[in-house]
């Protein structure tokens, strides 16, 4: 417990860093090892709350969960979370070794995918998943996949074939919202400075996992449904699509806005097309769309069907497009 407590504080040497963080990796999901982090969690805060938030700010800052919306009383769900996840994480700054006053491990490297605006990328995984990743997207992922599961970081969004292994789960997780698979395809999308989460599930089942301030909320998905996630109100919705007509990003250029409010179509646009989108109107930022477009429109004939109605003023200045309300 005190060395934990010595890493959390960042008083070890950073090869006793690597190595806890290696174990805290591979044994987070035994209960006595989750009763041990929730102990020392509290006996941090309870010695010095201002040191205990810095350091489990910097936690959740790598996994995208000091959002604007983030609750400053988080639930000890979530701060576990962060904490697996930093065990993770952390390891692609350090290094990963073996903890041998603990479990001796073999070391795992991680590595981090970034797609720059207006790209697409491809990545296969060391057990066979195929991941393709749209603009603006960041994977972090490990060499090889150890343990029990197999557990993938994620802030953008992603189409995934899922090797089937029914013996070690595949996770996504992205802040405080995680997928559970074991073989399956299925396209996600969980932006950090978005506030809708989007899953859709073409083959196999899947489970979603929502940590919020209060509770763990849990939803099972099968084949031709679509859950989307408000971070912003909290409110989960499940819904139909159908998978025999959907185009997917990488193959067609295909764009989905499934009732989205404009600001974040802003934000998916500017990734995908690498142009400063500002709103000026708060009211038409809260506008919500159905739209989509698959025949690799441009951004102007994009805004042109959004503005189908005239409600919108869209303007051009110094390579930044202003939409306002008529």
């Amino acid at each position: 417990m005190e060395f934990l407590k010595k890493y959390f504080y960042g008083q070890l040497t950073p090869q006793e860093e690597t190595r806890v963080q290696d174990w805290l990796a591979e044994h987070f999901d035994e209960p006595q090892v989750q009763e041990m982090l929730e102990t020392l969690m509290s006996e941090m805060e309870a010695e010095d709350r201002e040191m205990s938030s810095a350091a489990f700010d910097e936690v959740s800052a790598k996994l995208g969960l000091d959002r604007k919306n983030r609750r400053r009383n988080r639930a000890k769900t979530a701060g576990l979370l962060a904490l697996k996840a930093a065990a993770c994480l952390l390891l692609i700054v350090t290094g990963a070794a073996a903890y041998g006053l603990l479990v001796p491990e073999k070391q795992t490297e991680w590595a981090e995918l970034k797609v720059p605006y207006g790209q697409t990328e491809s990545l296969e995984l060391s057990d066979g998943t195929q991941i393709r990743l749209n603009s603006g997207s960041r994977i972090t992922y490990p060499s090889s996949f150890r343990g029990k599961e197999r557990r993938i970081f994620v802030d953008g969004e992603i189409y995934a074939e899922v090797a089937r292994d029914s013996r070690h789960p595949f996770h996504v997780t992205s802040g405080n919202v995680e997928v559970k698979v074991l073989g399956t395809k299925f396209n996600f999308k969980s932006f950090d400075d978005s506030e809708n989460v989007e899953l859709l599930l073409f083959e196999g089942a899947v489970q979603v996992d929502v940590a919020t301030a209060t509770r763990t909320r849990q939803v099972v998905l099968h084949p031709g449904e679509m859950l989307q996630y408000d971070r912003e109100s909290g409110r989960i919705n499940l819904d139909d699509f159908n998978p025999g007509i959907y185009k997917d990003f990488y193959d067609d250029r295909a764009i989905h806005f499934f009732n989205l409010p404009m600001k974040d179509i802003a934000s998916d646009l500017e990734r995908l097309f690498g142009t400063r989108i500002v709103i000026l109107d708060e009211s038409l930022a809260d506008c919500r769309f159905f739209a989509w477009f698959t025949n690799d429109e441009t951004l102007e004939q994009i805004l042109y069907s959004l503005n189908a109605d005239g409600r919108m003023e869209i303007s051009r200045d110094d390579g930044v497009i202003y939409i306002d309300r008529k």
